[in-house]
């Protein structure tokens, strides 16, 4: 399994425990930290090889 997909994964399990009413939506935020910037960080790797603008991924875009 990739990095990106063990990130990934990660999140959903945080949106579950979110959802399920398990941990707040400020220690969710604080829990996705450093998997969001991970994720940015390749995001910015792949955009500059190809020479595009990158697409960041925000807390609240990757939980809807």
């Amino acid at each position: 399994m990739s990095e990106t997909m063990k990130h990934t994964e990660e999140m959903n399990n945080i949106k579950i425990w979110l959802m399920a009413g398990a941990i707040t939506y400020d220690k969710a935020k604080e829990m996705a930290a450093p998997h969001l910037a991970a994720m940015n960080e390749k995001a910015q790797e792949i955009a500059k090889k190809y020479g595009i603008k990158p697409r960041k991924i925000t807390f609240a875009g990757f939980m809807r």
